[in-house]
């Protein structure tokens, strides 16, 4: 037996849940990738239902905390944004090794890699304590939503570095086929968070009522308890990845190769937060009504896409082994299945969106114009779909390749590009208003597709060094 396989069938071995991994090497196509990318689309959703119990809470408290929690939660993403790319750049490489069956130099790369991001998170927690109180004026804020920003946030930030070494340790775990152990992580930090969010924010029971900054620490006690957890389960050996810090050192070398592929996945969700602020400073001018509209719209659009980054992000650990292994033409296979069952997905729940999206709209407002505005966006941008999950899955086989480079120019290209661009040329100069911008969602969505497939094709990046 050669020493590749007895690393794998060792690897391979079931023990339980937790240790429920798929054989992206070897297993059937079609049923490893689904098997691979449904825990991991789950646990996407279950990120949104996370994000959604502080504001369901908060909004007991009043306008001004909902502006508050608004105001905090795109500072959090941004926080988050800056330092995530990080964490992909490890899944990369991992993924890398794990396929050239190099188990043991993956275990030290994620040993070197949550050092690391537990610096960052340490340093840039530091930073924005110092930070806080310029704060308000910085964003802007009124004087009573201001102090609601920094209640919330003082609290949120003592589980900035926690939150941080969960998704690279799931990133970790994920590179080597496991995406149950990261979905029962989620899951049980979702409902700590739940179940401690009421007590300190309302003060019940024995527990001062502490209202933002009891909101936020909810979130830090959950997510700081489930990084414990984490690295608990990797130390001891627990879950696929067994992290060995004996005679460690700071490997600079390490760390420079991960932060060179993660800083283009951090600038490409940059551009994806920018495009979007971009995008809502055009629709807003159209007033309250057309902006209540977009938002309702782009929270269905968010329920879609969930499913479509679970899949990219599977793609893209599934590229990375493959070609580890040197299994080149595997990594097409696995790109044509998933064009092909997240394709047939995507039409699916377009024709439910085109013909339900009004029902979910009314859930949340019945202002008829609202409605009628909102499903005028939800029948022009359902068209573009299937083209965005079919570019993004061919993106991510790129990324994944460790042509991040690349990654980052075909998105950022399309969002700031092409489809800004279009949604002022559509909107102001040819007049048609807000239909315009939903327009050049649409046309970018299909010039992402098409140049993905092309940059796919011409197999450029299957040089890139990892």
């Amino acid at each position: 037996m050669s020493e590749f396989s007895q690393q794998h069938t060792e690897y391979t071995f079931y023990d339980g849940t937790m240790r429920d991994r798929v054989d992206l090497l070897n297993d059937p196509i079609d049923s490893s990738l689904r098997k691979f990318a449904i825990p991991m689309a789950f646990s996407f959703l279950i990120n949104i239902i996370y994000t959604q119990i502080d504001r369901w809470y908060v909004s007991r408290l009043g306008d001004t905390a909902i502006a508050g929690i608004g105001a905090a939660d795109q500072v959090a993403f941004f926080l988050f944004t800056v330092a995530s790319g990080f964490g992909v750049g490890t899944g990369i490489i991992i993924a890398r090794r794990i396929g050239e069956g190099n188990r043991k130099e993956a275990s030290r790369i994620a040993a070197q890699a949550v050092v690391a991001m537990a610096l960052i998170g340490l340093v840039i927690t530091t930073v924005m304590l110092l930070l806080m109180p310029e704060l308000p004026s910085f964003l802007n804020l009124n004087p009573e939503v201001g102090p609601q920003v920094i209640y919330y946030l003082s609290g949120l930030l003592l589980g900035y570095t926690a939150n941080l070494l969960n998704f690279q340790l799931f990133a970790v775990v994920r590179s080597m086929g496991n995406t149950i152990y990261p979905m029962i992580v989620l899951v049980g930090t979702t409902i700590v968070n739940a179940v401690v969010a009421p007590f300190l924010i309302f003060g019940i029971g024995p527990f001062p009522e502490l209202g933002m900054y009891g909101a936020g620490l909810a979130t830090a006690c959950a997510q700081t308890l489930g990084c414990v957890f984490s690295i608990w389960a990797l130390i001891a050996g627990k879950s696929d990845m067994k992290l060995d810090f004996s005679g460690f050192r700071l490997d600079l070398d390490v760390i420079w190769r991960i932060a060179k592929q993660g800083f283009p996945a951090s600038l490409q969700m940059l551009s994806v937060s920018v495009n979007r602020l971009f995008l809502f400073g055009i629709v807003a001018g159209y007033g309250t009504t057309v902006t209540a509209a977009f938002t309702l719209g782009l929270n269905i659009d968010l329920v879609i896409y969930m499913i479509v980054f679970a899949m990219g992000m599977a793609i893209e650990v599934i590229t990375g082994q493959n070609l580890g292994a040197g299994k080149v033409e595997r990594v097409f296979a696995y790109h044509r299945s998933a064009v092909k069952q997240l394709g047939t997905l995507m039409v699916a729940l377009a024709i439910s969106v085109w013909f339900f999206g009004a029902s979910f709209v009314q859930l949340f407002t019945t202002n008829p114009d609202t409605v009628r505005i909102a499903v005028a966006y939800l029948h022009t941008t359902v068209i573009g779909y299937l083209f965005f999950a079919i570019g993004f899955v061919t993106v991510r086989v790129v990324s994944g390749a460790g042509a991040a480079l690349t990654s980052m120019a075909v998105i950022g290209g399309s969002l700031l590009g092409i489809q800004f661009p279009l949604a002022l040329l559509f909107s102001h100069v040819f007049a048609w208003g807000p239909q315009g911008v939903w327009y050049a969602i649409v046309t970018a969505n299909v010039c992402f597709c098409i140049i993905a497939l092309l940059v796919l094709r011409s197999r450029r990046w299957l040089h890139a060094r990892v």
